[in-house]
Protein backbone atom coordinates (compact mmCIF):
# COMPACT_ATOMS: atom_id res chain seq x y z
CA UNK A 1 0.00 0.00 0.00
CA UNK A 2 1.27 3.88 -1.18
CA UNK A 3 2.43 5.78 1.59
CA UNK A 4 -0.12 8.53 1.84
CA UNK A 5 1.07 11.79 1.66
CA UNK A 6 2.43 14.10 3.92
CA UNK A 7 0.54 17.63 5.40
CA UNK A 8 2.67 20.82 5.38
CA UNK A 9 2.17 20.67 9.34
CA UNK A 10 3.67 17.11 9.25
CA UNK A 11 6.19 18.26 7.51
CA UNK A 12 7.09 21.44 9.86
CA UNK A 13 6.85 18.98 12.78
CA UNK A 14 8.86 16.44 11.75
CA UNK A 15 11.59 18.82 10.64
CA UNK A 16 11.45 21.16 13.96
CA UNK A 17 11.90 17.95 15.63
CA UNK A 18 14.86 16.39 13.89
CA UNK A 19 16.54 20.30 14.37
CA UNK A 20 15.62 20.31 17.84
CA UNK A 21 17.09 16.72 18.50
CA UNK A 22 20.32 17.54 16.93
CA UNK A 23 20.77 21.13 18.61
CA UNK A 24 19.85 19.20 21.98
CA UNK A 25 22.86 16.36 21.13
CA UNK A 26 25.35 19.07 19.87
CA UNK A 27 24.38 21.38 22.47
CA UNK A 28 25.13 18.58 25.29
CA UNK A 29 28.35 17.54 23.93
CA UNK A 30 29.71 21.24 23.46
CA UNK A 31 28.72 21.58 27.21
CA UNK A 32 30.02 18.22 28.46
CA UNK A 33 33.09 19.02 26.48
CA UNK A 34 33.62 22.22 28.31
CA UNK A 35 33.01 21.10 31.19
CA UNK A 36 35.51 18.33 31.01
CA UNK A 37 37.94 20.50 29.61
CA UNK A 38 37.40 23.10 32.60
CA UNK A 39 37.24 20.17 35.48
CA UNK A 40 40.70 18.71 34.22
CA UNK A 41 42.47 21.62 34.33
CA UNK A 42 40.86 22.45 37.53
CA UNK A 43 42.67 19.15 38.57
CA UNK A 44 45.89 19.71 37.20
CA UNK A 45 45.70 23.09 38.96
CA UNK A 46 44.74 21.22 42.16
CA UNK A 47 47.44 18.36 41.49
CA UNK A 48 50.32 21.19 40.64
CA UNK A 49 49.34 22.98 43.95
CA UNK A 50 49.76 19.82 45.70
CA UNK A 51 53.17 19.30 44.40
CA UNK A 52 54.20 22.30 45.34
CA UNK A 53 52.92 22.04 48.63
CA UNK A 54 54.88 19.01 49.52
CA UNK A 55 57.92 20.64 48.42
CA UNK A 56 57.57 23.33 50.76
CA UNK A 57 56.53 21.25 53.93
CA UNK A 58 60.19 19.21 53.43
CA UNK A 59 61.51 18.90 57.20
CA UNK A 60 65.72 17.92 56.92
CA UNK A 61 65.32 15.37 54.17
CA UNK A 62 61.80 13.87 54.42
CA UNK A 63 58.33 15.41 53.29
CA UNK A 64 55.79 16.23 55.54
CA UNK A 65 52.88 14.70 54.51
CA UNK A 66 50.95 15.25 57.41
CA UNK A 67 50.90 18.75 57.61
CA UNK A 68 50.02 19.18 54.10
CA UNK A 69 46.96 16.55 54.52
CA UNK A 70 46.33 18.80 57.31
CA UNK A 71 45.67 21.63 55.02
CA UNK A 72 44.47 19.94 51.94
CA UNK A 73 41.17 20.41 50.62
CA UNK A 74 41.59 16.68 49.88
CA UNK A 75 41.62 13.67 52.11
CA UNK A 76 43.42 10.80 52.02
CA UNK A 77 40.82 8.37 50.44
CA UNK A 78 40.57 10.12 47.37
CA UNK A 79 43.98 11.37 46.70
CA UNK A 80 47.47 9.43 47.07
CA UNK A 81 50.65 10.72 47.12
CA UNK A 82 53.70 8.77 45.78
CA UNK A 83 57.52 10.54 46.46
CA UNK A 84 60.77 9.39 45.47
CA UNK A 85 63.30 11.45 47.20
CA UNK A 86 66.37 11.85 45.22
CA UNK A 87 69.86 10.59 46.77
CA UNK A 88 72.24 13.50 47.78
CA UNK A 89 75.21 13.91 50.07
CA UNK A 90 74.90 11.59 53.27
CA UNK A 91 71.19 11.06 52.88
CA UNK A 92 70.66 7.92 50.50
CA UNK A 93 67.07 7.38 48.07
CA UNK A 94 63.96 7.36 49.85
CA UNK A 95 60.10 6.42 49.44
CA UNK A 96 57.39 8.44 50.68
CA UNK A 97 53.59 7.55 50.60
CA UNK A 98 50.67 9.16 51.81
CA UNK A 99 47.83 7.00 53.92
CA UNK A 100 47.13 3.75 51.43
CA UNK A 101 49.08 5.13 48.73
CA UNK A 102 51.42 2.16 48.61
CA UNK A 103 48.43 -0.39 48.02
CA UNK A 104 46.93 1.96 45.95
CA UNK A 105 50.43 2.70 44.03
CA UNK A 106 51.05 -1.43 44.00
CA UNK A 107 47.27 -1.64 42.20
CA UNK A 108 47.47 1.04 39.58
CA UNK A 109 50.79 -1.08 38.53
CA UNK A 110 49.35 -3.87 38.53
CA UNK A 111 45.70 -2.96 36.93
CA UNK A 112 45.45 0.80 36.19
CA UNK A 113 44.57 1.36 32.60
CA UNK A 114 46.15 4.86 31.63
CA UNK A 115 43.48 6.11 29.33
CA UNK A 116 45.50 9.44 28.19
CA UNK A 117 48.57 10.43 29.75
CA UNK A 118 46.46 12.19 32.50
CA UNK A 119 43.78 9.95 33.30
CA UNK A 120 43.87 6.84 34.71
CA UNK A 121 41.47 4.12 35.26
CA UNK A 122 41.36 1.34 38.11
CA UNK A 123 39.40 -1.17 38.47
CA UNK A 124 37.03 -1.16 41.66
CA UNK A 125 38.34 2.08 42.93
CA UNK A 126 37.34 4.49 39.39
CA UNK A 127 39.14 7.60 37.53
CA UNK A 128 42.34 9.42 38.47
CA UNK A 129 43.55 12.15 37.66
CA UNK A 130 47.49 11.61 37.56
CA UNK A 131 50.61 13.86 37.72
CA UNK A 132 54.09 13.22 37.57
CA UNK A 133 56.65 15.65 38.56
CA UNK A 134 60.00 15.80 39.26
CA UNK A 135 62.22 18.74 41.42
CA UNK A 136 65.96 18.63 42.55
CA UNK A 137 64.75 17.30 45.58
CA UNK A 138 62.41 14.18 44.15
CA UNK A 139 59.94 12.98 42.23
CA UNK A 140 56.51 13.18 42.75
CA UNK A 141 53.26 11.39 41.81
CA UNK A 142 49.87 11.99 42.93
CA UNK A 143 46.56 10.47 41.86
CA UNK A 144 43.64 12.78 42.01
CA UNK A 145 39.93 10.93 42.21
CA UNK A 146 37.64 12.55 39.91
CA UNK A 147 34.81 11.29 41.49
CA UNK A 148 33.62 14.81 42.26
CA UNK A 149 34.53 15.86 38.71
CA UNK A 150 32.14 13.50 37.57
CA UNK A 151 29.50 14.08 39.87
CA UNK A 152 30.21 17.73 38.36
CA UNK A 153 29.58 16.36 35.26
CA UNK A 154 26.48 14.60 36.07
CA UNK A 155 24.85 17.56 37.32
CA UNK A 156 25.64 19.66 34.21
CA UNK A 157 24.47 16.77 32.35
CA UNK A 158 21.00 16.34 34.29
CA UNK A 159 20.81 20.39 33.86
CA UNK A 160 21.21 20.23 29.94
CA UNK A 161 18.67 17.64 29.61
CA UNK A 162 16.07 19.16 31.86
CA UNK A 163 16.30 22.54 29.87
CA UNK A 164 16.88 20.76 26.64
CA UNK A 165 13.38 18.77 27.68
CA UNK A 166 11.41 22.18 29.22
CA UNK A 167 12.50 23.67 25.66
CA UNK A 168 11.38 20.81 23.54
CA UNK A 169 8.32 21.08 24.93
CA UNK A 170 7.60 24.65 24.81
CA UNK A 171 9.12 24.56 21.71
CA UNK A 172 6.62 21.91 19.95
CA UNK A 173 3.83 23.52 21.58
CA UNK A 174 4.60 27.03 20.04
CA UNK A 175 5.46 25.22 16.72
CA UNK A 176 1.79 23.33 16.38
CA UNK A 177 0.80 26.76 17.27
CA UNK A 178 2.91 28.18 13.96
CA UNK A 179 2.40 25.40 12.04
CA UNK A 180 -1.31 25.76 11.85
CA UNK A 181 -1.59 29.23 11.60
CA UNK A 182 0.49 29.23 8.66
CA UNK A 183 -0.73 26.02 7.10
CA UNK A 184 -4.36 27.42 7.89
CA UNK A 185 -4.77 29.60 5.07
CA UNK A 186 -3.73 26.94 2.49
CA UNK A 187 -6.21 24.53 3.91
CA UNK A 188 -9.07 27.02 3.49
CA UNK A 189 -7.58 27.82 -0.02
CA UNK A 190 -7.99 23.97 -0.81
CA UNK A 191 -11.38 23.26 0.95
CA UNK A 192 -12.87 26.56 -1.60
CA UNK A 193 -10.97 24.95 -4.48
CA UNK A 194 -13.00 21.34 -3.79
CA UNK A 195 -16.17 22.95 -3.20
CA UNK A 196 -15.49 24.78 -6.20
CA UNK A 197 -14.39 21.62 -8.62
CA UNK A 198 -18.06 20.11 -7.53
CA UNK A 199 -20.28 22.65 -9.88
CA UNK A 200 -19.08 22.80 -13.25
CA UNK A 201 -21.06 26.35 -13.40
CA UNK A 202 -19.25 29.51 -13.71
CA UNK A 203 -18.92 31.06 -10.68
CA UNK A 204 -18.15 35.00 -10.31
CA UNK A 205 -16.96 34.51 -6.29
CA UNK A 206 -13.40 34.56 -6.11
CA UNK A 207 -11.66 32.31 -3.56
CA UNK A 208 -10.38 33.59 -0.47
CA UNK A 209 -7.18 35.35 -0.56
CA UNK A 210 -5.32 35.03 2.91
CA UNK A 211 -2.94 38.38 3.98
CA UNK A 212 -0.65 36.24 4.77
CA UNK A 213 1.80 34.36 4.14
CA UNK A 214 2.88 35.66 1.20
CA UNK A 215 3.23 32.56 -0.69
CA UNK A 216 -0.18 31.56 0.12
CA UNK A 217 -1.51 34.90 -1.18
CA UNK A 218 -0.26 34.55 -4.86
CA UNK A 219 -0.75 31.48 -4.77
CA UNK A 220 -4.91 32.28 -4.15
CA UNK A 221 -4.22 35.25 -6.27
CA UNK A 222 -3.22 32.91 -9.41
CA UNK A 223 -6.10 30.51 -9.05
CA UNK A 224 -8.47 33.31 -8.71
CA UNK A 225 -6.99 34.39 -12.45
CA UNK A 226 -7.00 31.01 -13.50
CA UNK A 227 -10.54 30.58 -12.61
CA UNK A 228 -11.74 33.64 -14.12
CA UNK A 229 -10.05 32.33 -17.08
CA UNK A 230 -12.06 28.55 -16.86
CA UNK A 231 -15.57 30.85 -15.75
CA UNK A 232 -14.83 32.77 -19.39
CA UNK A 233 -14.03 29.73 -20.99
CA UNK A 234 -17.13 27.92 -19.90
CA UNK A 235 -19.55 30.97 -20.46
CA UNK A 236 -17.97 30.82 -24.43
CA UNK A 237 -18.88 27.26 -24.36
CA UNK A 238 -22.50 27.69 -22.85
CA UNK A 239 -22.86 30.62 -25.54
CA UNK A 240 -21.31 28.50 -28.30
CA UNK A 241 -23.72 25.33 -27.43
CA UNK A 242 -27.08 27.90 -27.30
CA UNK A 243 -25.99 29.63 -30.31
CA UNK A 244 -24.99 26.44 -32.46
CA UNK A 245 -28.40 25.41 -31.24
CA UNK A 246 -30.30 28.18 -32.39
CA UNK A 247 -28.52 28.19 -35.77
CA UNK A 248 -29.22 24.70 -36.80
CA UNK A 249 -32.86 24.98 -35.44
CA UNK A 250 -33.51 27.57 -38.05
CA UNK A 251 -32.14 25.10 -41.21
CA UNK A 252 -33.38 22.58 -39.85
CA UNK A 253 -37.09 24.05 -39.40
CA UNK A 254 -36.89 24.89 -43.34
CA UNK A 255 -35.94 21.25 -44.01
CA UNK A 256 -39.06 19.86 -41.80
CA UNK A 257 -41.60 22.28 -43.53
CA UNK A 258 -40.76 21.01 -47.13
CA UNK A 259 -40.92 17.46 -45.88
CA UNK A 260 -44.14 18.37 -44.18
CA UNK A 261 -45.74 20.09 -47.80
CA UNK A 262 -44.20 17.01 -49.85
CA UNK A 263 -46.42 14.80 -47.48
CA UNK A 264 -49.42 17.38 -47.93
CA UNK A 265 -49.59 17.98 -51.48
CA UNK A 266 -47.11 15.99 -53.31
CA UNK A 267 -49.13 13.18 -54.19
CA UNK A 268 -51.94 15.90 -55.95
CA UNK A 269 -49.05 18.23 -57.50
CA UNK A 270 -46.06 16.59 -58.90
CA UNK A 271 -44.56 19.78 -60.11
CA UNK A 272 -44.07 20.97 -55.82
CA UNK A 273 -41.79 17.62 -55.96
CA UNK A 274 -38.89 18.88 -58.02
CA UNK A 275 -39.07 22.42 -55.86
CA UNK A 276 -38.99 20.69 -52.57
CA UNK A 277 -36.06 18.65 -54.11
CA UNK A 278 -34.26 21.49 -54.77
CA UNK A 279 -34.61 23.53 -51.68
CA UNK A 280 -34.21 20.05 -49.78
CA UNK A 281 -30.60 20.06 -51.81
CA UNK A 282 -30.05 23.84 -51.11
CA UNK A 283 -30.75 23.77 -47.44
CA UNK A 284 -28.75 20.41 -46.32
CA UNK A 285 -25.64 21.81 -48.45
CA UNK A 286 -26.25 25.14 -46.08
CA UNK A 287 -26.46 22.70 -43.28
CA UNK A 288 -23.55 21.01 -43.84
CA UNK A 289 -21.91 24.34 -44.41
CA UNK A 290 -22.76 25.63 -40.99
CA UNK A 291 -21.59 22.26 -38.90
CA UNK A 292 -18.50 22.79 -40.36
CA UNK A 293 -18.17 26.74 -39.93
CA UNK A 294 -19.48 25.80 -36.11
CA UNK A 295 -16.55 22.94 -35.74
CA UNK A 296 -13.98 25.53 -37.36
CA UNK A 297 -15.07 28.07 -34.61
CA UNK A 298 -14.24 25.48 -31.99
CA UNK A 299 -10.87 25.01 -33.27
CA UNK A 300 -10.45 29.17 -33.06
CA UNK A 301 -9.71 29.10 -36.72
CA UNK A 302 -10.98 31.08 -39.38
CA UNK A 303 -13.91 31.21 -41.46
CA UNK A 304 -13.43 31.17 -44.69
CA UNK A 305 -16.32 33.58 -46.73
CA UNK A 306 -17.30 34.01 -50.34
CA UNK A 307 -18.45 37.19 -51.12
CA UNK A 308 -20.36 38.23 -54.02
CA UNK A 309 -22.56 40.48 -55.92
CA UNK A 310 -26.18 39.71 -54.75
CA UNK A 311 -29.85 41.24 -55.68
CA UNK A 312 -31.13 40.95 -52.16
CA UNK A 313 -34.99 40.76 -53.25
CA UNK A 314 -34.68 37.20 -55.00
CA UNK A 315 -32.60 35.72 -51.80
CA UNK A 316 -35.33 37.03 -49.09
CA UNK A 317 -38.03 35.73 -51.63
CA UNK A 318 -36.46 32.49 -51.84
CA UNK A 319 -35.86 32.13 -48.48
CA UNK A 320 -39.12 32.75 -46.75
CA UNK A 321 -41.10 30.94 -49.07
CA UNK A 322 -40.49 26.94 -47.43
CA UNK A 323 -40.01 29.46 -44.04
CA UNK A 324 -42.98 30.89 -43.93
CA UNK A 325 -45.23 27.94 -44.20
CA UNK A 326 -43.92 27.10 -40.44
CA UNK A 327 -44.94 30.11 -38.96
CA UNK A 328 -47.80 31.84 -37.41
CA UNK A 329 -47.24 35.45 -38.05
CA UNK A 330 -47.23 36.63 -42.05
CA UNK A 331 -43.15 38.11 -43.37
CA UNK A 332 -43.70 41.26 -44.69
CA UNK A 333 -40.49 42.35 -47.25
CA UNK A 334 -39.66 46.15 -48.48
CA UNK A 335 -36.87 45.80 -50.72
CA UNK A 336 -36.24 47.56 -53.43
CA UNK A 337 -36.13 45.13 -56.68
CA UNK A 338 -32.21 46.43 -57.92
CA UNK A 339 -30.64 46.97 -54.50
CA UNK A 340 -27.65 44.81 -54.54
CA UNK A 341 -24.75 43.79 -51.80
CA UNK A 342 -21.50 41.96 -51.45
CA UNK A 343 -21.62 39.38 -49.19
CA UNK A 344 -21.34 36.10 -48.57
CA UNK A 345 -24.58 34.36 -49.29
CA UNK A 346 -24.94 31.64 -46.24
CA UNK A 347 -23.78 34.07 -43.99
CA UNK A 348 -26.55 36.54 -45.04
CA UNK A 349 -29.13 33.67 -44.91
CA UNK A 350 -27.84 32.25 -41.22
CA UNK A 351 -28.36 35.89 -40.10
CA UNK A 352 -31.80 36.77 -41.26
CA UNK A 353 -33.38 33.14 -40.52
CA UNK A 354 -31.96 33.96 -37.12
CA UNK A 355 -33.54 36.89 -36.14
CA UNK A 356 -36.43 35.76 -38.09
CA UNK A 357 -37.13 33.06 -35.39
CA UNK A 358 -36.09 35.08 -32.61
CA UNK A 359 -39.03 37.33 -34.10
CA UNK A 360 -41.31 34.37 -34.57
CA UNK A 361 -40.79 33.73 -31.11
CA UNK A 362 -41.57 36.87 -29.36
CA UNK A 363 -44.12 38.60 -31.57
CA UNK A 364 -47.51 38.24 -31.17
CA UNK A 365 -49.36 36.11 -34.02
CA UNK A 366 -51.67 37.98 -35.31
CA UNK A 367 -49.04 40.69 -36.30
CA UNK A 368 -47.12 41.04 -39.12
CA UNK A 369 -42.91 40.83 -39.01
CA UNK A 370 -41.26 43.01 -41.66
CA UNK A 371 -37.48 42.55 -43.20
CA UNK A 372 -36.55 46.20 -44.71
CA UNK A 373 -34.07 46.94 -46.91
CA UNK A 374 -32.19 50.48 -47.15
CA UNK A 375 -29.14 51.91 -49.33
CA UNK A 376 -27.47 53.64 -46.52
CA UNK A 377 -24.14 55.43 -48.48
CA UNK A 378 -22.38 52.70 -49.71
CA UNK A 379 -23.55 50.12 -47.57
CA UNK A 380 -27.27 48.37 -47.22
CA UNK A 381 -29.43 48.39 -43.96
CA UNK A 382 -31.53 45.08 -43.48
CA UNK A 383 -33.87 45.77 -40.46
CA UNK A 384 -35.84 42.97 -39.27
CA UNK A 385 -39.02 44.47 -36.91
CA UNK A 386 -42.15 42.89 -34.90
CA UNK A 387 -44.35 44.04 -32.60
CA UNK A 388 -43.15 41.77 -29.29
CA UNK A 389 -42.01 43.15 -25.79
CA UNK A 390 -38.75 44.04 -27.19
CA UNK A 391 -35.61 44.25 -24.79
CA UNK A 392 -35.94 45.03 -21.60
CA UNK A 393 -34.24 48.80 -20.95
CA UNK A 394 -31.94 46.81 -17.85
CA UNK A 395 -30.54 44.68 -20.77
CA UNK A 396 -29.90 46.48 -23.19
CA UNK A 397 -26.62 47.62 -22.03
CA UNK A 398 -25.19 44.00 -22.73
CA UNK A 399 -23.49 43.08 -25.94
CA UNK A 400 -25.97 40.71 -27.88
Amino acid sequence: MANQPESNRHVIASAYRRTLIITALVSLLVTLGVMAVLLLQNGEQAANKMVKSLETTFVHKTPNTDAWQASSEQGPSTTYVKINVHSTAGYPANLFYSTHARQFANLADKTGRQLTPAIVYVPKRGLFYYSNKSSTKARYQVWLKLDYIISQLEVVVLAVLLAVGISSILGILLMNMHASRLTQPLTNLTDAVQERTETTQPSTTPLPVPTTPLEVQQLAKSFNQLLSALNQELIHEQQFVSDASHELRTPLTVIRGYISLLKRRGAEHPEVLSEAIDFLDSESNRLQQLVESLLTITRNERLTLSPQRLELAPVLTQLLKPYQEQMTQKVQVDCPPTLSVLVDENSLKQMILALLDNAAKYSPTNQPIKITCKPQDDNVTIAVSDQGPGIPNNQKKFDF
